[in-house]
């Protein structure tokens, strides 16, 4: 029986957060789960994701896992709050350990357990687990920061900001972390797949979309088959070159290494100080 999907747009970022459902079992999912979060005043809001927490208890469904593809730059993840509300478990990469070690110490941190204790699964590559009558198989990332990954389950993978759908190629490679190279053998590696393998991005530029193995690997515009390494290298650069800074970069990573659970609000000064970026 094929699992039921429905995915959610955040209009601020552009952000994907998809719910699976186990239609056996009515068990579900949700991937990258998004923060209201304005930049001016630093103020969180958690109206979107309490949407799809309604949609949830409307279906009367058990949310199992909050599966991360990994520590986001381009927003701040929900995944505090949607562990509370609903009581499901948070998974990520297990290599996000390496990246808690290096950049706890960057943001001051002090209580970010190192060892990746705030998460309540540390995937290995490959790693298959189950929820209901589904199978989740992580697949490791190396392009982004250590503790990326893809999601597969049944025909259908959520390849985080790596992958976006043909129009818009591929995600920004100058957010700390990320490698051109290393981002292309990534999807390479995903590109392989069965063609009929439906690519759920992470990011969708002006509505929700979703594509297949064979559409992204005959159209997409920085890695369709006919592009080499050194040419996806020179255009995601290009690309990289003409967009706007990443300005949630500093807020999204103190909030995704503290397993989605922003910091207090502190009796005086900024709740998000300003880290120089050039040390990430």
């Amino acid at each position: 029986m094929q699992p039921e999907l429905t995915a959610y747009r955040h209009p601020a970022t552009g952000t994907m957060t998809y719910v699976i459902v186990d239609t056996a079992t009515f068990l579900c999912a949700i991937v990258d789960p998004v923060l209201d979060f304005d930049p001016q005043t630093e103020a969180v809001d958690t109206g979107f994701v309490d949407q799809i927490i309604a949609d949830i208890r409307a279906k009367d469904l058990g949310p199992t896992w909050i599966l991360e593809t990994g520590l986001h730059t381009g927003h701040l993840s929900a995944a505090g709050h949607l562990k509370y509300e609903t009581g499901a478990s948070v998974c990520i990469g297990a290599r996000v350990v390496e990246s808690l070690k290096r950049l706890a110490p960057i943001f001051g941190e002090t209580m970010v357990d190192l060892d990746g204790w705030d998460f309540d699964k540390l995937a290995q590559d490959g790693d298959t687990f189950p929820m209901g009558g589904l199978e989740i198989t992580p697949i490791a990332l190396t392009g982004r920061l250590p503790g990326a990954v893809a999601y597969k389950m049944a025909d259908m993978l959520f390849t985080g900001d790596l992958i976006l759908c043909p129009e818009d190629g591929a995600g920004r490679c100058d957010v700390p972390g990320a490698d051109a190279g290393k981002a292309w053998d990534d999807a390479r590696k995903l590109l392989g797949l069965p063609p009929e393998t439906r690519i759920l991005p992470g990011v969708c530029a002006v509505e929700a979309r979703e594509s297949t193995v064979a559409e992204e690997r005959a159209g997409n515009i920085q890695l369709n088959d006919k592009i080499d390494r050194l040419d996806f290298i020179a255009l995601r650069t290009a690309a990289d070159a003409i967009l706007p800074d990443p300005d949630l970069v500093s807020p999204a990573l103190r909030v995704a290494i503290r397993s989605g659970k922003p910091p207090s609000p502190p009796e005086q000064g900024p709740r998000f100080p300003v880290v120089d970026l050039s040390k990430l």
